[in-house]
């Protein structure tokens, strides 16, 4: 399961904004001026579970032999500020492998590409984030990658498709 939570929010004025969200990455939102442009949103991706409370990662399965499996894509052009926590964790009885992840930043050709030890955890934190792929260079063992995204964005800044950070809320 797939939880995005959405939360309200001031601009650079100090006006409140009520954002609520809406799958998959759209939300609708109430702000105090009419003639304000812009909002900023939060969208958390995050597991779920009893009685847990916090960083819950999503769990998502690493076939052996995996190259670029795509976890989280980005497809809107809206300035983003981005918190990735992840970690190779253990699968079946105690047996972990390492992964290798690539975050693809806008403007960038090149992603950042680390390689996650099994049983270690990484945070990054990264601007207009577009997407997040994971490969498992294990020819016999399938991985678990646990991932926590929150992605604060700004929606309707000006000038925003022609000069992307030009006139934007954070």
């Amino acid at each position: 399961m797939i939880i995005i939570k959405s939360y309200r929010h001031h601009n650079k004025n100090d006006e409140l904004y009520y954002v609520e969200a809406a799958y998959p990455s759209k939300g609708s939102y109430n702000k105090k001026k009419e003639n304000e442009k812009f909002f900023i949103e939060n969208h958390t991706i995050e597991g779920s579970g009893t009685n847990l409370t916090g960083n819950i990662p999503l769990t998502i399965a690493v076939p052996a032999n995996a190259i670029d499996v795509t976890v989280f894509e980005d497809f809107t052009r809206n300035h983003n500020k981005t918190l990735l926590q992840l970690s190779a964790a253990a699968t079946g009885v105690g047996v972990a492998t390492g992964l290798t992840v690539s975050i693809f930043v806008r403007g960038s050709r090149l992603p950042i590409s680390a390689t996650i030890p099994a049983g270690s955890t990484r945070a990054f934190q990264v601007e207009n984030f577009e997407k997040l792929t994971v490969s498992n260079p294990s020819a016999t063992t399938a991985g678990t990658l646990n991932v926590f995204i929150q992605k604060t964005f700004c929606i309707g800044c000006s000038n925003q498709n022609k000069k992307p950070n030009k006139g934007c809320c954070f």
